[in-house]
């Protein structure tokens, strides 16, 4: 709907009754769901680059403040912004290893609309086009922004989910 929006046309509620009507007459119920393969796809690389680099950074850490202390691992104590910098570093990490298939599952998202007429055939169209088009480097287009979006999210969803694990007692 952030593509269709048209000065003079409909707007709201009535907005996206003209969007849905519009989706289901060209796609049908398949096409409320245009780019869910490639988002579920993006996801699970994501996540697990994510929480992987988050725990290798944090042991890490821990390690070398516990060698510096001289003191066991459990003993350390991680604070929040040691916490929330780890967090930022490895959403941002992870971020940007998958953020092409963002791009990708955006275009055909897009596809067709106003703002964004090019239409694709699938996902290995897309990524014919955007690499015959704009090159590798079209495959991060908006790394930038997305990245000033995600250090900050990960880095407060890190020292949230820490501390509540200290609350609760786990480790």
């Amino acid at each position: 709907m952030q593509c269709e929006t048209v000065k003079g046309g409909p707007k709201g509620n009535q907005l996206i009754a003209a969007t849905a009507k519009k989706v289901w007459n060209k796609n049908g119920l398949l096409g409320f769901f245009r780019g869910l393969p490639l988002g579920l796809v993006g996801m699970f690389p994501y996540a697990a680059i994510d929480l992987s680099t988050f725990e290798y950074l944090k042991r890490t850490l821990i390690a070398k403040k516990a060698r510096e202390q001289g003191c066991h691992e459990d003993d350390v104590p991680l604070g929040n912004f040691a916490t929330g910098a780890i967090g930022a570093t490895s959403g941002g990490f992870s971020a940007s290893i998958v953020y092409p298939l963002n791009v990708l599952r955006t275009r055909l998202q897009t596809q067709g609309t106003v703002m964004h007429p090019p239409t694709y055939n699938g996902i290995g169209d897309v990524l014919r086009s955007t690499l015959a088009s704009e090159g590798p480097r079209g495959l991060y287009k908006g790394l930038t922004p997305n990245l000033l979006k995600v250090a900050p999210a990960m880095s407060i969803s890190y020292v949230v989910y820490e501390n509540a694990k200290r609350t609760l007692g786990l480790r």
